[in-house]
C-alpha cells in the first residue's frame, strides 16, 4: 500500500504493477532492450522492495547487462497529489522504458508530452517521449508497443483502454513521470527516494524495537508507515484500528487524525458492531495513554449501542478506566457491562497492519491488568542470551523502557516508566515470573529461565 497523510492511494504488486485503491486506473511497466520488450508484470524475475521501509517501493527487472528499476511513491503539496514513477537504468546497456495506463469508461488521448484522460493531463513525462500507444477493447498496448509506437498523437474510448508512452534511457540514467491523482502535475515532484526520507522524518521518534528477531524489528518499522497511511483512510473501522497502537508508538498527532475521523462516523450514528468496538478503544487510548480528553463520555453510549454483541471485556475494561475521572457513573455502568459481556468475545482487528501490529506488540508489553505492566509476557525460547531493546512504548500506565542483558544464563533487567500513574507494578513473567517492582526505574539480575535451554 502506498499513499500520504490523507491516506492510501493505491497498491503495488509484486511485479510492480499499481492499482488505484478505487480501481479506477492501474498501471504497468515494461523494458526494451534491442528487438525485445519484457512486461515487467509478465516476468517471473521482477523483485519488488521497499525503499527505506517507508511506503514507497521499487521493482526491479533484470536485463542482459544489469537491472532497471522502477520506483512509486505518492506526493502532496497540498493542493496536488500525484503518484511519482520513476525509472533508473542501472544497466551498462542503453535500454527504452514504457508506462502503461489502464481505465474503463473513458477516453484517452497519447501525444509525446502526455496521456490525457477526458481532456485533463492524467500521466506525463518529465521530458518528451519517444512515441506513444492507445488501444481499446481486447487490443495489447504492449503489442502496439513492441511493433512501433508512432511519434504522433493517437487516441481510444469505450470500455476498456490503455495508453502508454516509451522513452529512451541511456545508461546510468533516471526518468520521472508523474500520475495526476488531483489537482494538476507538480512543478518540481520529490523523488522516490526523497519521499522515503520524509517518512523517515514522520516516525523518527516513534517506539523503537532492537530484538533477537530482526524480522520482527524490520516488521515493526514497516508496520509504522503503514498505519500512517491508514489513519487517513476513509473507512472508519480501519482509520480506528490504527489510533491505539500510533498511541503505543508515540505518534499522537497521527493517531488523532484518525480520530477526527472517528468522532464524525460516530456522531452520524455510522458506527455498528466491530467497528464501534474498534471506536470506543481509540477514543480510550487518548484518554488512558495521552492523557487527554477525547469525548468518549460524549459518545460511550451510542457507541456501547452500536457495538452491541460484539463488545468484549477488554474494550469494556479500557472504557471503565477512560472515564472514571471525567463520568464516574458512566464508569460504573461500564464496570458492570464488562462483567456481563460474553467472555467468548475478543476483538480481532480487520486490517493487515492492524493484525501484524498487534502480534509485535504482544510480545514485548501486556498492559491490559489493572495497575500491571508485564514486559516480555512470552519471550520466544531464541532470544535465550540476545539483548533486548525497547524504548517509548505507550502504556496506559505510562511510557516505558526497558533492556535486557545477559549475564551468562541469568537476564539482567532495566527499565524505566515514566506517568502520573503511581504503584503500578512492573513483571516480567516470561522471564522470572518470581519478580515485580513498583519502581519507576531501576535495574536487577532476574533468576535464569526456566525454559532455558540446556547446554
Amino acid at each position: 500500500m502506498i499513499g500520504d497523510l490523507e491516506g492510501p492511494v493505491a497498491v503495488v504488486d509484486e511485479r510492480g504493477r499499481v492499482q488505484t485503491c478505487d480501481r479506477r486506473w492501474s498501471f504497468e511497466w515494461g523494458v526494451g532492450v534491442g528487438d525485445r520488450w519484457r512486461a515487467a508484470h509478465l516476468e517471473p524475475g521482477a523483485r519488488r522492495h521497499r525503499i527505506d521501509d517507508a511506503p514507497v517501493y521499487e521493482t526491479r527487472l533484470r536485463v542482459p547487462s544489469g537491472d532497471v528499476v522502477h520506483r512509486v511513491a505518492v506526493a502532496n503539496d497540498g493542493v496536488s497529489q500525484v503518484l511519482v514513477v520513476e525509472f533508473e537504468n542501472m544497466s551498462s546497456d542503453a535500454v527504452a522504458v514504457a508506462l502503461v495506463g489502464r481505465a474503463h469508461g473513458v477516453e484517452l488521448r497519447a501525444t509525446r508530452d502526455a496521456v490525457t484522460l477526458g481532456g485533463r493531463v492524467w500521466f506525463q513525462p518529465e521530458r518528451q517521449a519517444g512515441g506513444a500507444v492507445a488501444v481499446s477493447g481486447a487490443q495489447d498496448p504492449w503489442s502496439e508497443i513492441r511493433r512501433d509506437p508512432t511519434t504522433d498523437p493517437v487516441s481510444a474510448r469505450g470500455g476498456e483502454v490503455s495508453a502508454g508512452l516509451v522513452m529512451a534511457l541511456p545508461h546510468r540514467q533516471a526518468v520521472k513521470f508523474q500520475v495526476v491523482i488531483e489537482g494538476t502535475a507538480l512543478s518540481r515532484p520529490a523523488t522516490p527516494a526523497e519521499i522515503a526520507s520524509g517518512w523517515r522524518a514522520v516516525i523518527a521518534d516513534a517506539l523503537t524495537i532492537d530484538v533477537a528477531d530482526a524480522d520482527l524489528g524490520v516488521a515493526w518499522r514497516r508496520i509504522l508507515g503503514d498505519l500512517v497511511v491508514q489513519a487517513g483512510s476513509d473507512d472508519p473501522r480501519s482509520v480506528a484500528e490504527t489510533a491505539p497502537i500510533l498511541d503505543i508508538a508515540g505518534l499522537d498527532r497521527e493517531a488523532d487524525r484518525a480520530r477526527a475521523v472517528v468522532v464524525s462516523s460516530a456522531e452520524s450514528g455510522q458506527l455498528k458492531g466491530s467497528a464501534a468496538v474498534a471506536a470506543l478503544r481509540a477514543l480510550a487510548s487518548r484518554d488512558l495513554r495521552i492523557g487527554k480528553d477525547s469525548g468518549l463520555g460524549e459518545l460511550a453510549d451510542v457507541l456501547v449501542a452500536g457495538a452491541s454483541g460484539s463488545l468484549d471485556s477488554v474494550t469494556a475494561n479500557q472504557l471503565a478506566r477512560a472515564l472514571e475521572a471525567g463520568a464516574p457513573r458512566t464508569a460504573a455502568d461500564a464496570e458492570r457491562l464488562a462483567a456481563s459481556v460474553d467472555p467468548a468475545v475478543v476483538y480481532q482487528p480487520s486490517t493487515r497492519a492492524a493484525t501484524a501490529a498487534d502480534r509485535v506488540l504482544s510480545t514485548l508489553i501486556d498492559d491490559s491488568r489493572l495497575y500491571h505492566i508485564d514486559l516480555l509476557p512470552e519471550i520466544p525460547p531464541e532470544w535465550f542470551g540476545r539483548p533486548v531493546d525497547v524504548r517509548g512504548f505507550g502504556t496506559v500506565w505510562g511510557q516505558t523502557s526497558f533492556s535486557v542483558r545477559w549475564h551468562g544464563r541469568r537476564p539482567a533487567l532495566l527499565w524505566e516508566r515514566t506517568g502520573s500513574h503511581g504503584d503500578v507494578e512492573l513483571r516480567c513473567a516470561g522471564l522470572d515470573p518470581s519478580w515485580s517492582s513498583v519502581e519507576r526505574q531501576g535495574e536487577t539480575l532476574l533468576a535464569e529461565p526456566s525454559w532455558a535451554p540446556r547446554s
